[in-house]
């Protein structure tokens, strides 16, 4: 029985028959989670479609934002106002789980003191996203986790749950949601708008004015460039006085929900009170000091090994927390280090090239962007700009002007081409008909195989630009299509107590953290070059020593937050041996840059071995096997591609096999002359095959798993191990239920990404 299907049935036998109990309208809340932006792309064009189909005016519709933006306490007021009906759109990620940005929404879903009459006065519908190649029962998971949770707080769903596959021929999940849109949700609405039960607010009630001639946003220039300024090209705009506060601020709305909070000597600060770490706070500050390659210089993949000292903080005021205190140590073992970057001026220039003069020429001056809060329509496509910036700045340090266009973006975009130029018409069509799904195999060829930018796109579409008669696009309207830079989180490759051990007496003050990043570079099927932004970023930055973070253009911002190993076993044995030290042992698995967060957890138990005064032994010392076999303390299966070519820490897991410390299990997938071996293998056919290993370290040793690398080599390692419990204890249902169990006590946890 496909799990999924069995949920949609019992959501639509529950009655839809709430009615409305006052005849105050309210409008229609849309929140989405998602984590590389789909969810967010198809609430959206639900949205446009929402106006155009049914005629639910913008001024109908709250939200508009992710689950966290809006708030968990906000989230959980919902159900108590009467009327309130919630339109939601979930992504699953990873090892079919919810997205970063529901996690404290979700946590606190999951509470067990909200009575189950918490939503009692809510109706919803929900679009979850997902991907069959992952199985039935990861598939759309964390979208049907929600729908159940709001089923059992007593939330009436209106209609059968929404499933779009990222596999689905004709669109993906645009295809899927077009049909559950146009069969399920617009038809319930419409019959919920005729029979009174969906009350919407009057269009003239939002504003006297028409809304079309509101903008967004209100621009004016009020001071010219300043050529000398201009120069000065290591002082980056958002650490000139004049601006710094105004982009400290637009930065703060890209923190992590979770991130930790530092106080004024860079000391991480702790409470027992969750919800006063639940808000946003300016980035840290920090200069790259190590910055090499890891790769072989003759290999395809460029990985870079970087150290990051933290030096301070942006100039802000932090938070006050009641009862808190500060903890040594800036970050756990298994923590995630998000990074802000910023485009390279020769795209923020190529970029300013391919817009109408009238923009084009206020590039360098200071303009005074705000918000215009009769606008009924909130920006879907960033945050807050900074009040007092240039457009050169905002566009290097802001906006996402290498992110591939979305087919709303597109359809956005068709209005300002100009019917004055030769092709301005036929420029518009062909933008509305890339925004449609019937234009999905259109769509894939020209934007996402081709990875056209928007620079890229306002380059073709020149008729946008062109000045007969007046370009159309403003830099108001600009501002109000562009999206916000969204940071990139990258797992942290060290471990805390690790390098305090081994702290630089030159370095004093702040700490430091490393990134094991792969840059992201390549050709398009039609030899387009193309980068990935953050990570083509941190590889420009030249190591500097400078301890001060005062200017500079190899600046690095960040935050950091809670990772999937949390949980870390450290306790140790009452009569310790060197390979046999810790009270229950790790079975760690990744490929690829997977390594890095299982660095840092490998790297923290050999610190705590290192404190307790532990002594490694020298390999003449037994007659174990080079490759460290008989340390079940910490085992590691590695997969690359190439012992010489990308064995990332190869020469560290060497060492800390001579010392029999660590077993490793190498994967080497490009040097085995008959079948390639990748780690699922290699584990199952590890301590006599059939998966013995797994079951003596789980069944047997009581031993804790960690996961680490892309999704599908998750799922491929997970299904190893579900088949290895199952062969012993009997039943597939009995093996993942013991699965279920080590992870709720973060004894098998696997971060996954795509």
């Amino acid at each position: 029985l496909n799990p999924a299907s069995d949920l949609s049935r019992r959501l639509s036998l529950r009655t839809t028959s709430m009615t409305s109990t006052t005849n105050d309208a309210r409008p229609i809340t849309i929140l989405w989670a998602t984590q590389s932006g789909r969810a967010k792309a198809c609430a959206r064009r639900t949205i446009r479609l929402l106006h155009s189909s049914l005629g639910i005016t913008p001024n109908n519709i709250q939200g508009q934002c992710s689950f966290d933006d809006f708030g968990a306490d906000g989230f959980l007021s919902l159900g108590q106002q009467q009327n309130s009906l919630l339109l939601m759109f979930v992504s699953t990620t990873g090892d079919a789980e919810q997205c970063t940005s529901i996690a404290s929404t979700w946590s606190k879903l999951l509470s067990k003191s909200l009575p189950h009459t918490t939503f009692q006065h809510c109706q919803f519908a929900l679009f979850a996203l997902g991907d069959r190649a992952y199985g039935p029962d990861a598939y759309c998971a964390a979208g049907r986790k929600v729908a159940a949770r709001l089923n059992q707080l007593s939330a009436i769903p209106i209609c059968t749950l929404g499933y779009g596959d990222d596999g689905s021929l004709n669109g993906g999940v645009f295809a899927d949601l077009d049909v559950w849109l146009e069969g399920q949700l617009f038809p319930t609405l419409k019959a919920m708008i005729g029979g009174g039960q969906l009350k919407l607010l009057d269009a003239s009630c939002s504003s006297a004015l028409d809304d079309k001639e509101i903008k967004m946003y209100t621009v004016k220039a009020i001071r010219q460039a300043d050529a000398a300024e201009n120069e000065n090209v290591a002082l980056h705009e958002w650490q000139n006085e004049r601006y710094q506060q105004h982009y400290a601020n637009c930065f703060k709305h890209s923190c992590p929900t979770t991130a930790y909070q530092y106080n004024g000597d860079i000391k991480r600060r702790i409470t027992s009170n969750a919800n006063q770490l639940d808000c946003k706070t300016h980035p840290l500050l920090g200069r790259v000091s190590v910055n090499n390659r890891i790769t072989a210089d003759d290999w395809i993949q460029n990985t870079r090994h970087i150290r990051i000292n933290v030096l301070s903080s942006m100039k802000g005021d932090a938070p006050t927390l009641s009862g808190a205190s500060v903890t040594e140590l800036p970050y756990q073992a298994g923590d995630v280090a998000t990074i802000l970057p910023s485009n390279p001026s020769s795209l923020v220039s190529r970029f300013l090239s391919v817009l109408p003069t009238a923009i084009r020429s206020i590039a360098d001056g200071t303009i005074h962007i705000q918000y215009n809060q009769h606008h009924t329509q909130t920006s879907m496509n960033n945050h807050p700009w900074p009040q007092y910036c240039t457009l050169r700045g905002l566009l290097t340090h802001c906006a996402d002007i290498q992110s591939l266009p979305e087919r709303e973006d597109l359809f956005a975009l068709s209005s300002f081409c100009n019917p004055n130029h030769e092709d301005g018409n036929d420029h518009r069509e062909k933008l509305i008909s890339l925004s449609e799904t019937s234009g999905a195999a259109l769509y894939g060829d020209y934007i996402i195989r081709e990875k056209r930018n928007w620079v890229d796109v306002l380059y073709d579409f020149d008729s946008i630009r062109f000045e007969e008669g007046g370009a159309k696009l403003t830099l108001e309207d600009l501002l109000s299509l562009l999206p916000s830079l969204a940071p990139r989180h990258f797992s942290i490759a060290s471990s805390p107590s690790f390098i305090q051990m081994n702290r630089s007496p030159t370095v004093s003050n702040g700490f430091a953290l490393e990134l094991c990043v792969a840059v992201v570079e390549g050709s398009t099927p039609f030899g387009r070059p193309y980068t990935g932004c953050c990570s083509k970023y941190l590889e420009s930055i030249s190591p500097c020593s400078d301890q001060t973070t005062s200017d500079g253009s190899d600046i690095v911002r960040l935050w950091i937050h809670p990772g999937s190993f949390s949980n870390l076993p450290l306790d140790i044995r009452e009569n310790p041996s060197p390979h046999h030290y810790f009270t229950t042992p790790v079975l760690y698995v990744g490929a690829g840059t997977g390594i890095a967060p299982l660095r840092s957890l490998i790297l923290e138990r050999e610190a705590i071995m290192m404190q307790n005064g532990a002594t490694s032994i020298s390999s003449s010392a037994t007659t174990v096997e080079g490759n460290g076999d008989g340390n079940d303390d910490n085992i590691l299966v590695f997969g690359c591609r190439s012992k010489a070519k990308d064995y990332y820490y190869g020469e560290e897991w060497e060492e800390f096999v001579k010392t029999k410390r660590l077993r490793i299990i190498p994967a080497f997938s490009r040097d085995k002359k008959v079948g390639k071996l990748y780690v699922q293998r290699a584990l199952r056919e590890a301590g006599g095959g059939s998966g013995e290993l797994i079951v003596q370290h789980i069944l047997e040793h009581n031993g804790a798993v960690y996961i680490a690398g892309g999704s599908k080599m998750a799922r491929a390692v997970k299904d190893e191990i579900v088949e290895a419990l199952t062969n012993t204890l009997g039943s597939e249902k009995t093996a993942k239920k013991l699965l279920n169990k080590l992870k709720r006590t973060g004894k098998f946890s696997i971060e996954a990404w795509s």
